[in-house]
């Protein structure tokens, strides 16, 4: 996930921040567990933040 902007750039640290508690709804799918794997905070004119997550799914039955 791409953040561009201080504001988006604040949000994509709150998602950094609550990302393990967050409590997902997604159909029929179960999310075990939630990782951030990488982040790149690019500072300058236009502060960037890159962001990449990885999900353990399992599928509801």
């Amino acid at each position: 996930m791409e953040f561009c902007g201080a504001d988006a750039v604040a949000a994509g640290e709150s998602l950094i921040e609550h990302l393990p508690d967050h409590e997902f709804a997604i159909a029929r799918q179960l999310v075990a567990d939630a990782t951030i794997s990488a982040v790149d905070h690019r500072f300058g004119a236009m502060e960037r933040l890159e962001v990449t997550a990885v999900l353990l799914l399992l599928e509801e039955g």
